[in-house]
C-alpha cells in the first residue's frame, strides 16, 4: 500500500490521496479489526453550518466575479481571491488567465511550522485567524439551510 502517492496530476505534481483508506487498511490488518475510513475533505464541503462569515461572503465574492467574467465572454480565466489587506483583513476577487497560473503551486512557507514539525507557528495563526472570523446562521426551511433562491421566469 503507498496511501496514494504515486498518483500525479496532469502537470506531473504529486497528489496525496486515500491516506484515510490507506490508514483503515493499514491499521486493520495490524490490529486484526474491521475499520472504516472518512476523509475530512468530504465533511467540510458538507458542513456549510459551519462556513465563517468570511467564507461566505467570499463565496459570493467569487460567484459574482465569475458570473461577471463569462457574461463579458472572458474565457479560459479563473477566479482567484487576492489577499489586498491583513490588518483589518480584505480581500478581492481577481480574474486570471489560467493558462499561467495552472501549473504554479503555493506551497505553505515552512516557516509556518514549528521546528519540531508538530504545530504551527504564530505566523500562520496570523495569517489564518482572519479568514476564520464571523459567524453565519444559515436562514434554515425544514430543518435545510436555504442559502439561495433560484426563481424562473
Amino acid at each position: 500500500m503507498s496511501g496514494g502517492a504515486d498518483y500525479v496530476d496532469a502537470f506531473g505534481h504529486k497528489q496525496l490521496q486515500g491516506t484515510a483508506a490507506y490508514l483503515a487498511g493499514f491499521l486493520g490488518a495490524e490490529i486484526g479489526c474491521k475499520t472504516r475510513s472518512i476523509e475530512f475533505s468530504t465533511l467540510q464541503r458538507s458542513a456549510s453550518h459551519m462556513a465563517s462569515r468570511v467564507d461566505v461572503d467570499e463565496a459570493f465574492m467569487v460567484g459574482g466575479a465569475a458570473v461577471k467574467a463569462a457574461d463579458e465572454g472572458d474565457t479560459g480565466k479563473m477566479v482567484v481571491i487576492d489577499r489586498v489587506s491583513d490588518d483589518p483583513y480584505m480581500s478581492a476577487a481577481g480574474i486570471y488567465d489560467v493558462h499561467r497560473i495552472a501549473n504554479n503551486e503555493k506551497l505553505v512557507p515552512r516557516n509556518w511550522v514549528n521546528k519540531e514539525g508538530n504545530y504551527v507557528t504564530d505566523e500562520f495563526i496570523n495569517y489564518i485567524e482572519p479568514l476564520i472570523r464571523g459567524d453565519y446562521q444559515p436562514f434554515m426551511v425544514n430543518g435545510l439551510p436555504q442559502h439561495l433562491v433560484l426563481r424562473m421566469k
